[in-house]
């Protein structure tokens, strides 16, 4: 007995240390019922200087026949170490900081993408090392990652580097304030095979009672060394949420990318919606998509626990 319960103190000290989480994102469109997404993450303080962080993210992969199908990757395992005088030191399959103050100043990724993921302009998700701290209220953070992203390994021997500069609140779908930041990322890729990539950005939000505001804009250039020619991209998203009330939001996002070089297109996107919250945990988003005159009516789910 007394074993028994010096077990049950352990698995309970254990668990109450970590924390288990997730969502999963179901879409009816088109006539269809699918399931868009889902993710599964462990996280660990395993002291006061170190904190662990396991996530597998499924989601659709499309063929060489265009099919799509449902496959499980590993999106992140790191760890994050906090030294004393120096700052933070990443280690691990990260994820990338070029796009996560956006998405949660946006705060609906359940029903699309950040747009600078949208684009194709980042990864979400890569391996290599990281670190970050304060400089008298701003957030510096640098990244050296493998640029192949969390799917692929690592082909080239080169490395891609990013670096965000922010200053403010950083998660404004949950707090009121205000943030403005850059964003850079470098790429020289493979002589025979890869694009040279550069990425420069600046971004902004304010949220205050009820409403929240975003806006970003991004430059995103790539030397295409077989055709030897460059193709400019210029990507402008500005996105709105008022809350109705504690159970209801509405939204609304307009996205432009503009391309200059290999292909030249303009697209364009307006996202409008609302957002219910019945009940703790289930999230019910009724949204339309207005792309090159055409309407796309969507209803979101998302249950996250």
């Amino acid at each position: 007995m007394k074993y028994k319960l010096l077990i049950l103190i352990g698995i309970s000290s254990i668990l109450s240390a970590s924390e288990i989480k997730g969502y999963s994102i179901f879409n009816y469109d088109n006539n269809a019922f699918s399931i868009d997404r889902a993710y599964f993450q462990y996280t660990d303080d395993i002291s006061d200087e170190l904190f662990f962080k396991l996530r597998y993210d499924v989601g659709r992969d499309s063929d060489e026949n265009g099919d799509t199908k449902l496959s499980t990757y590993l999106k992140n395992a790191y760890v994050d170490w906090k030294v004393d005088n120096i700052g933070k030191l990443s280690f691990g399959l990260l994820s990338t900081i070029s796009y996560s103050i956006q998405e949660k100043t946006w705060g609906y990724r359940f029903i699309s993408k950040s747009s600078i993921d949208k684009a194709g302009f980042i990864t979400t998700a890569d391996f290599g090392v990281g670190f970050s701290k304060k400089y008298g209220g701003f957030d510096l953070n640098i990244q050296l990652l493998n640029g192949e992203g969390y799917k692929k390994q690592d082909s080239d021997e080169k490395i891609k580097t990013y670096i965000r500069l922010m200053k403010g609140e950083s998660n404004l779908s949950k707090n009121d304030g205000i943030n403005y930041g850059i964003i850079l990322t470098s790429y020289e890729g493979d002589d025979g095979d890869e694009d040279n990539e550069n990425l420069f950005g600046i971004f902004s939000g304010w949220s205050k009672d009820r409403l929240r505001l975003g806006f970003e804009y991004y430059t995103f250039e790539s030397w295409h060394i077989n055709t030897d020619m460059l193709e400019t991209e210029l990507l402008t998203s500005i996105n709105a949420n008022y809350t109705i009330n504690e159970n209801f939001d509405i939204f609304m996002r307009h996205y432009m990318l503009e391309t200059d070089g290999v292909n030249n297109s303009d697209t364009a996107e307006t996202l409008i919606g609302g957002v219910w919250n019945p009940t703790k945990g289930l999230y019910i988003a009724p949204n339309v998509a207005v792309n090159d005159d055409l309407e796309d009516y969507r209803l979101t789910f998302m249950f996250k626990y």
